[in-house]
């Protein structure tokens, strides 16, 4: 291969890169507009875990057109779930606060039962779109949590994990909080597609 060759090689690779990392931010900015309304957020972010499969990963075209029928998707499945967010983050962030502030040992107490039942909360919405991302598109809500509670119990450790990586990153955005309209959807859909990327590199996903 020549000198002119390999540099062609490089720089088609670099565009692609380029290519890639636009969609990204792309299927971020459709997902802070799509959570506006706040009990979209659910929705909004299953819509970006499988456009991220479908136009990022599987080369599909369109992706502002496949991030609003995914949306569509997710809604008509996850309405309820995303009823319940937004007031079940609030309240769980006010009792840390609370018991933060109150140096007893009944708030060591309830901290001791409200942090690990947040755990598990973040667990399973990092398990629902790593769930979705695999799903087919004929999936029914029911099957949708069916297959979330199997990846709860078949994949908690690695769940563990992820939990641990974004409640690092939360840290990290109370120090620097213009990280949410850059990681905000983006940094659970990375974690959520850590979980299932040897299934999709098989090529046997259906949707």
């Amino acid at each position: 291969m020549t000198t002119q060759e390999k540099r062609r090689q490089r720089g088609g690779a670099l565009m692609t890169g380029f290519e890639i990392v636009g969609d990204v931010l792309l299927l971020q900015l459709l997902f802070l507009l799509a959570s506006v309304p706040l009990v979209t957020i659910v929705p909004a972010a299953v819509a970006l875990q499988r456009g991220l499969r479908k136009t990022v990963i599987e080369e599909r075209p369109g992706l502002a057109r496949a991030f609003f029928r995914e949306f569509a998707w997710a809604w008509s499945r996850t309405w309820i779930l995303g009823l319940i967010f937004p007031p079940a983050v609030a309240v769980a962030a006010l009792s840390v606060l609370f018991w933060l502030s109150s140096p007893s040992t009944v708030g060591t107490a309830a901290l001791c039962v409200i942090i690990p039942l947040c755990g598990i909360a973040t667990a399973a919405y990092i398990a629902l779109l790593a769930a979705s991302m695999t799903a087919p598109d004929e999936t029914t809500p029911q099957t949708l949590i069916a297959e979330t509670r199997v990846f709860l119990l078949t994949k908690a450790m690695p769940l563990a994990g992820t939990v641990l990586a974004l409640s690092t990153w939360l840290l990290l955005v109370l120090r620097l909080p213009t990280m949410i309209p850059v990681g905000s959807g983006l940094v659970p859909a990375f974690l959520a597609w850590m979980l299932v990327r040897r299934r999709l590199s098989t090529g046997k996903v259906p949707g």
